[in-house]
């Protein structure tokens, strides 16, 4: 759900993170104290940057991680890694809303100085601000058009790799798939191979999304878009409903044999339509186990975020039921963002995991010890849904 907004038993909602859309610590090798005006450390002048990725590493990142990694490292209180190892540069421009069209909006120049980035939390200092904005721009004029020829395509988008958890949605195809969304987990085997696996449609209520011949395109820095040679989805024509329980896309997992590092990756369809009318989630199998060991552990995220207050959260899973007595619909909107007997490969349990760099609002606030009694008690309901 890159932009999953799901559950949590301390709070969904964070202060200190302003994220949409879209799997550690804070340095690459290239840090040394940045101190409060965003320098890069001693040991003399670096060599010239040559490209947008040696630009950051050289003279963004260093003041980054002094000034923010304290908080934004995987596993951070700050529940927004963007500035994971092992690559920090992938973190931060596959993160949402930090790479734009116009820099001057960019979360990340923008975000520390509001009030919602928390108590106590400052402004990028004037220098780091200013290389941070210069390197900001010399991104944005990487950033791909939308392919205009297909009318059924989403922005090309930079992919998190390291086999985290990506998720993009589908509105700006069509709003009436408003909160559908399309995930998988991301990774390179070298630096022409793109592994994509885990493909998985994700509806909500009232949608049946038809889907005819999705094909992705790697768009390099400085070159054509590359459309995936294989056109591996050619065959597929699939529709996808909450009453069903089918998510996975065709196979569920492609290779691009024409990847380059660096580059962002784009989704196109032959067709994807909402044809409307889809039903309610699968019902629970084990409703008894949900009400005793789940609800307590998600009656927090109902109230900040998924009952409600937050519309993405609440139409993505919704638990505005979850009092109820007994809490079937709460259950079955749960039992959507799972894999029956599959802990590991349950969304519930990837996005609010805070060593995942998957892109959520909440991810106990980097507690490890908080993650893993809210994992120990999920986790029996999960495995007793596959009987």
């Amino acid at each position: 759900m890159a932009i999953a907004a799901l559950l949590g038993s301390g709070a969904c909602g964070d202060n200190n993170t302003s994220t949409t859309t879209g799997p550690s610590t804070t340095s690459t090798g290239s840090g040394g104290g940045g101190g409060g005006d965003g320098g890069t450390g001693g040991g003399g002048a670096p060599p010239t940057p040559e490209s947008t990725r040696e630009f950051f590493e050289q003279l963004v990142l260093p003041g980054l991680t002094a000034e923010c990694g304290a908080c934004h490292e995987l596993g951070g209180p700050a529940d927004a890694p963007f500035l994971a190892e092992p690559d920090p540069y992938v973190s931060i421009t596959s993160w949402p809303g930090f790479v734009v069209k116009d820099p001057a909006k960019s979360n990340l120049v923008i975000h520390p100085a509001e009030e919602s980035h928390g108590p106590g939390k400052t402004p990028l200092s004037a220098n780091l601000q200013l290389k941070t904005l210069e390197w900001l721009t010399m991104e944005a004029a990487n950033v791909p058009e939308k392919d205009e020829e297909s009318v059924f395509s989403v922005e090309p988008f930079k992919p998190i790799l390291g086999g985290a958890l990506n998720t993009i949605y589908l509105d700006s195809i069509d709003p009436s798939l408003q909160y559908a969304s399309i995930s998988f987990n991301a990774k390179e085997l070298d630096g022409t191979l793109l592994q994509i696996k885990n493909l998985e449609i994700h509806p909500v209520e009232g949608q049946a999304i038809h889907i005819i011949h999705p094909l992705f395109t790697v768009y390099p820095i400085d070159a054509a878009p590359d459309p995936d040679p294989i056109d591996s989805f050619s065959g597929v024509d699939q529709i996808f409903k909450l009453d069903t329980g089918i998510v996975v896309l065709g196979t569920g997992e492609v290779i691009l044999t024409n990847w380059q590092k660096d580059a962002y990756l784009g989704i196109a369809f032959e067709q994807i339509i909402n044809e409307g009318g889809g039903g309610l989630p699968t019902g629970c199998n084990d409703l008894v186990t949900f009400q005793n060991a789940v609800v307590p552990q998600m009656q927090y995220c109902a109230d900040t975020c998924h009952g409600g207050a937050n519309p993405q959260a609440n139409a993505t899973m919704d638990l505005s039921k979850l009092l109820a007595i007994p809490p079937e619909a709460a259950c079955a909107q749960v039992r959507a963002r799972i894999t029956p007997g599959d802990p590991a490969n349950s969304q519930i349990l990837i996005v609010t995991d805070p060593q995942q760099q998957a892109v959520h609002m909440y991810k106990f606030m980097g507690n490890k010890n908080n993650y893993a009694a809210f994992k120990a008690a999920v986790t029996p309901w999960i495995s007793s849904e596959a009987q």
